[in-house]
């Protein structure tokens, strides 16, 4: 009788696995790409109004408890070099059941923040080009986003670098704009400036409450970790994929963040 040799395979290699096409550069880019760096004009009203016009100091101290948790993500990816991120790490280190939890929670993150993105760039592109009906925005967004998810990762990490530049290059023009109002005598009067930080209105419940939506801008350390099966040696180089963009994202959002405070000091709604 002829062996079943296809059952004396190793688990190993009969187990599936990604093509590992993403260089340390891409992964960078799809961590800052996922946190969208122009997303504090989406916050900043909003936090502003309720930390009393200190969305610097609500920034810094989200940082500050993020930055425990990407430093736990690097550790984990590198016991666990797969993908799946907080699911496998849950899963393999606490239980199967809280691996489940963590899992859908995570499944509804990657749900919501596409269409958080799309909703966004609707309103935005609805508010130059009022003439277009709305729809056409979100289905021409979801449509190539889409494709190109389906098509390779590369082609994704491609993609995010290309609007990851374009974001960083609006941002420089408002910086340098913002610089030149502030040099006029607007808002604060000068580029540095302890107002945001610290004032007579400044409290600590609102500045926490604050960093609970914040938060919201630190979310790209897990998707470096979900691409952990997808680059070539994920236990040597996935943590340096954390830190990059961490460095990156902190120097960047945080400057941006206390210039504009600096030019709207105070928070008045419409």
């Amino acid at each position: 009788m002829a062996a079943n040799t296809s059952l004396n395979l190793p688990a190993e290699a009969a187990k599936p696995r990604l093509r590992k096409s993403l260089k340390l550069w891409q992964v960078v880019m799809m961590g800052l790409a996922y946190l969208t760096p122009m997303t504090v004009f989406d916050t900043f009203g909003i936090v502003s109004g309720i930390s009393n016009g200190h969305v610097p100091a609500s920034y810094l101290l989200a940082l500050a408890g993020v930055l425990f948790t990407a430093i736990s993500y690097g550790k984990l990816v590198r016991q666990f070099p797969e993908a799946g991120s907080a699911y496998t790490y849950a899963q393999k280190s606490i239980s199967p059941h809280v691996g489940f939890m963590v899992g859908w929670s995570s499944l509804l993150d990657y749900l919501f923040l596409p269409m958080i993105n799309v909703l966004l760039a609707k309103i935005y592109l609805s508010a130059l080009f009022p003439e277009v009906p709305p729809w056409v925005w979100v289905v021409s967004f979801v449509a190539i986003l889409t494709a190109a998810n389906l098509k390779s990762v590369s082609l994704v990490a491609n993609f995010n670098t290309l609007f990851v530049l374009v974001q960083i290059s609006i941002m420089v023009v408002f910086i340098v704009l913002v610089v030149q109002g502030l040099h006029k005598g607007e808002g604060v009067g000068t580029v540095w400036s302890l107002q945001p930080f610290i004032s007579q209105n400044a409290h600590l419940i609102p500045i926490i409450t604050g960093a609970t939506i914040v938060c919201f801008s630190f979310l790209g350390f897990d998707a470096v970790t979900t691409l952990s099966e997808e680059t070539p040696d994920a236990r040597a180089g996935d943590p340096e994929g954390h830190f990059p963009h961490r460095h990156v994202r902190r120097r960047y959002l945080h400057r941006r963040l206390v210039l504009y405070a600096a030019l709207f000091p105070r928070y008045q709604p419409l």
